[in-house]
């Protein structure tokens, strides 16, 4: 044989095998490429080129085309205004989202095949994609919990990861968190498959939104350290580091930048829960104002201080990985102040690790589910305010997952202890 033919013999049993293998490969890729350009042009059709929309997305689009087209800064005012102008008709007042660019430079790489098309029919491809990638991070997930539902489980769950209340708003923004839940999910599965570097790689490039993933990186490092997966650890770094470098030629100076664009995020978006956390907002609606400080701070520290002892235990292998994850997880949702409900696609990971313990129980699972389904969306109706999602939207998803850690901790659900999904 050559040194570029394989091992296998011409047509033994398992040649064929790997020729199945393949054949079924390249018809999936077909199929998912077919279904993709339907569902965009169905997209585009229906909805794109006529209800102008996608507001998270469009200042994305806009800042990576102003950079790549035409050279420009998107962290610019001239950028900015260009934004504002395309989503409010004006220039944004002060008490309005000034919907600046405002992630790193690096997002432009996930941006850049959507950038060179006209926005509705860019919208109407990024839309599709992310529908898609929601449901490729739910069987990259089951892959990675070892689970096989069955075709009804696996349409129920396909249902769910779709029209769960944070990802179906995700995609009709137009968010990027669809993406970062995909990219933590894929450096999980990686890693289990032992592909350390990519699994590295993954997780570098899903700090594309800072905010999501600001607990999640730290303790996934924490735990691949503990697992002595050296090289993953070194290929998150090396990429970060290859990252802000090309970053930096593009564009020197960006981080700078980014960060004052990142503090005046957070100023303006303050108008959507008066820059308190999930924590601090739900202590604000019940204690008066002389007390809500003081006990948002107890609890965020209390609630910091829980989390680190839960990493500590994990190091040391007294405490089960996933349930730190999950901990970890919900941390990330109630402590920030500019966290929002687009965010909470994270839930996902800890939801569909709480569910194997109980697939006997499908009777009590379903119940579960469709509550945390359709509650959301009952809550989202009853309070609507206008254009704008109530603030008290970004405390039922999070709290629930919360009361839930103790159950799947009952149910034994993770039985490995250095197991994190």
């Amino acid at each position: 044989m050559g040194a570029k033919e394989s091992n296998v013999e011409q047509g033994s049993p398992k040649h064929l095998v790997v020729r199945l293998d393949r054949a079924v490969g390249t018809t999936t890729l077909l199929f998912i490429i077919v279904v993709y350009l339907l569902l965009a042009y169905a997209t585009y059709s229906l909805f794109t080129s006529r209800i102008p929309s996608g507001n998270d997305f469009y200042p994305r689009w806009v800042g990576t085309r102003a950079f790549i087209m035409e050279g420009k800064n998107p962290y610019s005012d001239e950028v900015t205004m260009e934004i504002q102008r395309g989503i409010y008709g004006r220039l944004a007042r002060e008490d309005e989202d000034q919907v600046a660019f405002a992630y790193p430079l690096y997002a432009c790489l996930l941006v850049l095949p959507f950038a060179l098309l006209p926005y509705p029919l860019a919208q109407a491809f990024w839309a599709s994609a992310l529908i898609l990638t929601a449901l490729g991070a739910l069987f990259v997930a089951l892959r990675t919990l070892d689970w096989q539902p069955s075709p009804t489980g696996l349409a129920g769950l396909a249902l769910f990861a779709v029209l769960f209340y944070p990802t179906a708003r995700a995609i009709l923004l137009g968010q990027i968190s669809i993406v970062v839940l995909a990219l933590v999910v894929l450096a999980l599965w990686t890693v289990k498959s032992g592909h350390q570097i990519l699994a590295g790689c993954l997780l570098a490039l899903s700090t594309v939104k800072p905010q999501m993933v600001f607990l999640i990186v730290p303790f996934l490092l924490l735990w691949a350290a503990k697992r002595r997966e050296y090289k993953a650890i070194a290929a998150f770094f090396a990429a970060m580091a290859l990252l802000l470098a090309i970053s930096w030629i593009a564009l020197p100076g960006w981080i700078r930048a980014f960060v004052e664009g990142l503090i005046a995020y957070r100023s303006y978006t303050s108008i959507y829960r008066g820059g308190a956390s999930a924590i601090g907002y739900l202590v604000g609606a019940i204690l008066p104002s002389s007390l809500s400080t003081p006990v948002t701070l107890a609890l965020s520290l209390g609630m910091s201080a829980c989390l680190a002892y839960t990493w500590f235990a994990v190091a040391t292998g007294r405490w089960h990985a996933s349930l730190a994850f999950s901990l970890t997880i919900v941390a990330t949702l109630l402590l920030p102040g500019d966290t929002g409900t687009t965010n909470q696609v994270l839930l996902l990971l800890p939801l569909f690790s709480w569910l194997p313990g109980h697939s006997k129980q499908r009777w009590l699972a379903g119940l579960i589910f469709a509550a945390l389904l359709l509650g959301p969306w009952v809550g989202f109706f009853c309070t609507v305010q206008g254009d704008l999602e109530h603030p008290a939207m970004v405390l039922p998803l999070p709290i629930a997952a919360l009361l839930m850690l103790p159950w799947k901790t009952k149910a034994g659900a993770d039985t490995e202890s250095t197991r994190v999904f």
